[in-house]
């Protein structure tokens, strides 16, 4: 690689960290890019399957993982769990939100957590628990309880 390449390569890695410096990015964005200290938001490889979780966001909003399929194979779906592993499903259209703006990928085999939930992705789907086990995997063949 030429030396002019290289320089290139830095400056372009040094724009990415001062964009998330200057677009607020929290610091533990560092150690896993799907979360920061309340929030971790993140799309399965396949990109059909995106999931949220908020935990001690502030007054009013509840603590909860939700996950949503929108691919045009599957039936549309999301799903919303609470802290104890209780979970509630919503069938069609209506039941979808919009993922995140620039929310990243949570690679096969990685998971992505905080407080008392983690999502754990899979190519067979997303499973997500709660510290008990109990829990729910999302997959393009629906939503069923795990633990």
């Amino acid at each position: 690689m030429g030396n002019t390449a290289l320089v290139r390569r830095r400056i372009a890695a040094t724009g990415i960290v001062a964009l998330g410096w200057c677009a607020g990015m929290p610091d533990a964005a560092a150690d896993n890019p799907t979360c920061s200290a309340n929030v971790c938001s993140f799309y399965s490889p396949s990109h059909n399957i995106s999931c949220e979780i908020d935990y001690q966001r502030g007054a009013g909003i509840p603590d909860t993982t939700y996950c949503q399929i929108s691919s045009p194979q599957s039936v549309q779906q999301s799903v919303h769990m609470d802290p104890t592993g209780a979970f509630t499903v919503c069938t069609g259209e209506t039941c979808l939100g919009n993922p995140g703006l620039g929310q990243g990928t949570l690679a096969y085999g990685q998971t992505a957590g905080i407080g008392p939930f983690s999502c754990l992705s899979e190519a067979s789907g997303v499973t997500c628990t709660v510290t008990s086990g109990r829990g729910f995997t999302i997959s393009s063949s629906g939503i069923t309880a795990a633990g």
